[in-house]
């Protein structure tokens, strides 16, 4: 009886050791936004995949290729970093496309359980997002879907790389970007961008 006890606590420490340190779990932010304008409009502004001057935190982007799959551009970002995307598909039928960033600059290191670790421009890690646009009801609603890791692939990541600063980052580039095109499509609208987040 003693025996069984015993291995039972022990099965129920490791459960609890295994739940508490996890990896890096996927998370999924939904950003959306209705514009008061035709989808069409809404569109012509944001689908060529080498401009993204409607981002705010876009300064300027590099590109080659245009609109196939497999095109690469590279965005210079308003503080300076660089992050480079692949594009995964392009539907203008459909007005929507899908990339993935491929490589990042990195804004400083930290001293993390006796290592430097490199803080990217962004802190996610495989990073795949598609924006979209559709009609609905004569008004522009535009989806903005990513889905990534934390920047950190071990257990117990430091706060600069947890699944919360990956998770602020990622809403800011949504919700911002979406809010500054409705601002340059309907300008003096009142468009505010609403998250969804799953994981």
């Amino acid at each position: 009886m003693k025996k069984t006890s015993l291995l039972v606590s022990a099965a129920l420490l490791m459960f609890t050791g295994m739940v508490n340190a996890h990896g890096p779990v996927r998370g999924k932010m939904t950003a959306t936004i209705t514009i008061d304008a035709p989808a069409a409009k809404v569109w012509e502004v944001i689908k060529n995949y080498d401009d993204m001057s409607w981002h705010p935190a876009i300064k300027s982007v590099k590109g080659t290729g245009g609109n196939e799959k497999g095109s690469v551009r590279t965005l210079t970002l308003a503080n300076g970093g660089t992050i480079t995307e692949e594009l995964k598909s392009h539907d203008d039928s459909k007005m929507a496309y899908k990339y993935k960033i491929t490589e990042m600059s990195n804004t400083g290191t930290i001293k993390h359980a006796g290592q430097d670790e490199e803080i990217p421009v962004l802190p996610v890690g495989n990073y795949a997002a598609e924006i979209a646009v559709e009609d609905k009801a004569g008004k522009a609603e535009v989806e903005w879907v990513a889905t990534y890791y934390r920047a950190y692939v071990n257990n117990n990541p430091p706060a600069e790389l947890n699944e919360e600063a990956a998770d602020k980052a990622v809403t800011e580039v949504l919700t911002k970007g979406l809010e500054a095109l409705a601002q340059k499509v309907a300008p003096g609208s009142k468009a505010t961008a609403n998250t969804e987040m799953k994981r």
